[in-house]
């Protein structure tokens, strides 16, 4: 539900993105400057943490197996059926190609160059949102071929880290492996997601998701998390509260190196500072599965994989009206939140009739 929140602040906020509303303001900035230095990280580190736990219990080959079949399918539909409608946006409200949907889906199955207004030419090509999926997809893969090969690993390097995510240090180490890698890596390999490329976010999001592996089964890294949960909640807000004052707007060319740098380093803090406060605080407030969580945990893909494409489609429409503002933006986002819901209720239905048709029944 934030990445929704986020993703339509893109559309008023000072970023480049495939549409933007006409009285896009500064203001919008802060839910990126608050959002975005975690949100991700987060999602990758739970993504290890599931995986972690479900090795206990399944071999790491029939884990790699549907793993594939839960990631790549979505990855694979939404390519050919979800991308193609935001490639027509941006054609139509950004590069000022008049052109039908219909086409924007015939040249992308066809791969066909479209010719933009200067003349050029452009392949109707890239992965959007959908990015994720393939980035844990490949991760997925990676552990588990390594578990197949050494059955122990994930015990062995819980033995080798345990002191330094225990205690205090689980929240003071990561902090500072994120920092180092935001003022190192980053400056060489700026976060591109382009997966041949984006080493960056390889390090960091591979990072988070061995992390959670690894911690996943240990009592003792959980017990730290809850413990650091009050250090780490101070820390996140003071990071927070830096970064809005540092970066009023977002840098719309390079800032002065002095800035970068605290910018960076802040950011790593609030990076790792802002997870253990959101996981020490639900490990005290979630202590069992309910209802909620249990339905919310099987709708997340079905609303991740959709909500980029109905937020375009319903934003490019008011565009299109003349009635895209800032005041509207509640409504893309309530009413993006509410097509995803129908959508997985349909799902919940198609599937339900489908195993139906297919049961055997008693005689």
């Amino acid at each position: 539900m934030l990445l929704i929140i986020y993703h339509v602040s893109l559309i008023y906020n000072s970023r480049t993105f495939v549409l933007k509303a006409r009285d896009s303001s500064p203001a919008f900035d802060v839910i990126h400057l608050l959002t975005h230095p975690w949100r991700m990280t987060l999602l990758f580190f739970i993504s290890g943490a599931v995986t972690g736990m479900l090795l206990v219990k399944h071999p790491p080959g029939a884990l790699r197996s549907a793993r594939t079949k839960q990631l790549l399918v979505p990855f694979l539909a939404g390519m050919l059926f979800l991308i193609p409608p935001q490639i027509y946006v941006f054609l139509n409200a950004k590069m000022g190609v008049h052109i039908s949907l219909l086409e924007v889906f015939w040249d992308y199955v066809t791969l066909t160059p479209v010719s933009l207004p200067g003349g050029e030419q452009t392949l109707l090509a890239g992965m959007q949102h959908l990015w994720y999926l393939a980035y844990l997809w490949s991760y997925t893969v990676v552990v588990t071929l390594a578990i197949a090969v050494w059955p122990s690993l994930l015990t062995s390097m819980g033995d080798r880290l345990a002191p330094w995510l225990t205690g205090k240090w689980v929240l003071i180490m990561p902090v500072l492996l994120f920092i180092l890698l935001r003022l190192v890596l980053r400056p060489i390999f700026p976060p591109s997601l382009e997966f041949l490329a984006d080493w960056y976010n390889h390090a960091v999001y591979m990072a988070a998701f061995l992390m959670g592996a690894v911690m996943a089964t240990r009592d003792d890294c959980w017990d730290a998390i809850v413990s650091m949960r009050r250090p780490a909640l101070i820390l996140t807000i003071a990071c927070a509260l830096a970064l809005v004052f540092l970066f009023p707007t977002l840098p719309s060319s390079t800032p002065e190196m002095w800035r970068l740098s605290a910018g960076r380093v802040l950011g790593g803090a609030f990076q790792w500072s802002a997870i253990v406060a959101v996981l020490g605080y639900a490990r005290i407030w979630c202590r069992s599965e309910n209802v909620v969580i249990r339905y919310l945990n099987r709708a997340v893909l079905t609303y991740y994989v959709l909500h980029q494409t109905v937020m375009l489609l319903i934003a490019y429409e008011l565009d299109r009206m003349g009635l895209l503002s800032a005041a509207s933006f509640i409504p893309i986002a309530a009413a993006t939140l509410a097509i995803c819901a129908v959508a997985y209720e349909l799902k919940l239905r198609l599937e339900s009739a489908t195993n139906a048709m297919f049961r055997p029944h008693a005689t």
